[in-house]
């Protein structure tokens, strides 16, 4: 298995399917924020709206629309059937599960989404057998979806998965609190989380590898860098794993 891109500081990252990578490697974190597949519905449309009118039914969301056709993406369809994506979605996670040591832990950021007059949960998409310890709030300034069915969603969820050993840090970082206050980054990437969001990870845990299988623009192996933390990014489009190289030939930001 040839990696893409080999940093001496120990950073690496795979240009493939996450799915047949992932048995392969060692790791003992994961930071990662999957397709949302906003291009999807969970359950047919209902009678009593249309697209446009209500959240999840056509408004723009950065380079795509939340439930009319999805991020655009390469190699990716951000609109699978519903069924395939959870699918999906469940065994990536279980696979990491698995694969996790006894002291391992995964923060996987995904969100709520209002869709036509009901709420979808990412809770459809945990394996039953890996074990939610705390849902983490991202609170976003701002909102994007304006409409007379339902408030302007401004959060989304960074769902901790840990494993009966893992433990912050310190007391002292569980002072962080389980609301993160912070801005999207704004990149090539149509759905970039922010740099601060890795870092506050790294701030309060502590590990020897850690994992993005959705390396996207290299956001977390960036935070992993400027942290002096071993990590390795999993990214199936090559124009992201060009992207994410080039951030991380830069400079260390801040040690």
């Amino acid at each position: 298995m040839k990696p893409y891109y080999e940093d001496p500081a120990g950073i690496v990252i795979y240009c493939g399917d996450c799915e047949a990578i992932i048995p392969r490697l060692r790791f003992d974190l994961v930071i990662t924020s999957p397709p949302y597949n906003l291009g999807g519905q969970p359950w047919p449309r209902l009678g009593n709206w249309k697209p446009g009118d209500s959240p999840g039914g056509g408004h723009k969301w950065r380079n795509g629309s939340d439930a009319g056709g999805g991020i655009q993406y390469e190699s990716h369809d951000d609109g699978m059937p519903w069924e395939k994506y959870a699918s999906w979605q469940r065994r990536i996670l279980a696979m990491l599960w698995d694969n996790l040591p006894d002291d391992g832990a995964i923060f996987y950021n995904h969100k709520p989404r209002v869709i036509g007059a009901r709420l979808w949960t990412p809770f459809e998409l945990i394996p039953m057998h890996a074990i939610l310890r705390q849902i983490i709030i991202w609170a976003r300034p701002g909102g994007l979806n304006f409409t007379p069915a339902a408030f302007v969603p401004t959060h989304e969820w960074i769902m901790l998965f840990a494993k009966e050993k893992f433990r912050l840090k310190s007391k002292g970082v569980a002072g962080l609190g389980d609301v993160w206050r912070m801005a999207p980054d704004r990149n090539s990437h149509p759905a970039p989380f922010p740099l601060a969001l890795p870092l506050h990870v790294m701030e309060a845990t502590e590990s020897d590898m850690i994992l993005d299988p959705f390396m996207g623009s290299g956001t977390t192996l960036r935070a992993a860098k400027d942290t002096g933390r071993k990590a390795i990014g999993i990214e199936i489009e090559e124009r992201y794993c060009e992207i994410a190289a080039k951030r991380l030939e830069q400079g260390v930001l801040f040690s």
